[in-house]
């Protein structure tokens, strides 16, 4: 069984003779999940990729008794960690704040200016469209992603043509 509890402001997680800390400054994201073997809390980590997380199954928790195998038991799983996250006074150092944008283009060709973290262009129209030149054919997407957070593409980076009649691109960024 695993015991979890908020230690020297860090998430302690006790498992026979194992002890494991890990620093609430380095968490990205928790949030539940579901699957065969019961509810869990997933922790995501600033320096993981997508693919690793720590999990934390209801079922073997032992020392929380409100973290049942339910939804209500996970839920307040994720709100006591959270909690203990903000009684730390911890503030995740992910960069500075980003905006997100939308267009939806037909009939113009241009630049997208700004530097952007991510960008995605999605064909919606009925003929291809051209990203930095390249065709994008109705139904395609393509996204761009600059990877860590503090990572951008440089200004002037993206251009795009939906001249052709039909054309039309749904383009979403992060700056």
């Amino acid at each position: 069984m695993i015991q979890v509890t908020n230690t020297n402001s860090q998430l302690k997680i006790t498992s026979s003779t194992l002890i494991e800390y890990y620093k609430y400054e380095t968490f990205k994201g928790i949030s539940w999940a579901l699957d065969s073997k019961g509810y869990y809390v997933v922790i995501n980590f600033i320096a993981n990729d997508k693919n690793n997380s720590l999990r934390l199954y209801m079922s073997d928790i032992d020392n929380q008794v409100s973290w049942t195998d339910t939804v209500t038991g996970v839920s307040q799983a994720v709100n006591d960690i959270s909690g203990w996250i903000a009684s730390t006074g911890t503030v995740n150092p992910v960069g500075e704040q980003r905006s997100p944008n939308f267009n939806r283009l037909s009939g113009t060709s241009s630049i997208i200016s700004p530097s952007v973290n991510r960008i995605s262009f999605s064909s919606v129209g009925t003929a291809n469209a051209l990203v930095n030149g390249v065709v994008l054919k109705p139904g395609e997407t393509i996204n761009f992603d600059a990877g860590d957070p503090t990572n951008y593409f440089p200004p002037n980076n993206f251009s795009y043509n939906t001249t052709t009649p039909g054309a039309e691109l749904i383009v979403v960024w992060i700056d």
